[in-house]
């Protein structure tokens, strides 16, 4: 059983072929949307309810910022207790990131944390 059946998620889920992963130059490149991949299939297999799990990409000075939302009651899941999970998660995808040459952090969004409309930081 391959990982889209295992989450229930469609194949086109996390993949290239997904208009909404997108940044500012129109579709990303293999890299970039394999690590969102990484990143929604690591939170999905956490939460309860994996089908709202969203993964946002923007830009801050350091490099790309990796904005995870999920529904409101795995917030707790996601952090975990003294934000265990969560340095765990960033962890994997530095590593994964550090591989391929890119330099990624991932942030836990809550319903308080708005992002630019423009997707920068700035």
């Amino acid at each position: 059983m391959d990982a889209p059946e295992l989450n229930g998620l469609p194949e086109t889920a996390y993949s290239d072929t997904n208009p909404d992963i997108q940044d500012d130059n129109g579709l990303l490149d293999e890299d970039d949307t394999r690590l969102i991949e990484l990143v929604g299939f690591l939170v999905q297999g956490i939460v309860t309810h994996p089908e709202e799990v969203e993964v946002e990409e923007f830009y801050d000075e350091v490099g790309i910022v990796y904005g995870v939302r999920v529904h409101p009651d795995d917030i707790g899941r996601v952090i975990g207790k003294e934000g265990r999970v969560a340095n765990a998660l960033r962890h994997l995808v530095k590593a994964a990131a550090t591989k391929i040459g890119s330099h990624v952090t991932v942030e836990i969004l809550t319903e308080d944390d708005l992002l630019p409309e423009d997707g920068s930081n700035s």
